[in-house]
């Protein structure tokens, strides 16, 4: 089920609980936890940057044909021109 609820009827439906202090504060403590792993998540992978790779991307190549399949597929020049 979908809807939308208002953050005001959700504390009205939570003060109708009738919950001791003790789980009131596990409650809190767990929404906290749960919007301190949706802020984590959000954060980039350095993955994501320009010019990064793993050794999985190519898993038949050693380090100087890794090398030179990556300066092959670059798309700009290597020198500057005077």
């Amino acid at each position: 089920m979908n809807g939308i609820i208002s953050l005001d009827g959700l504390l009205d439906f939570i003060n109708s609980l009738s919950l001791d202090s003790r789980n009131k504060r596990w409650l809190g403590e767990k929404l906290i936890e749960e919007a301190c792993k949706e802020e984590a998540e959000a954060i980039p992978s350095a993955g994501r940057f320009y010019g990064v790779w793993k050794d999985d991307d190519f898993p038949d190549m050693n380090a100087d044909e890794m090398a030179k399949e990556i300066k092959a597929s670059r798309k700009f020049k290597n020198h500057i021109e005077e």
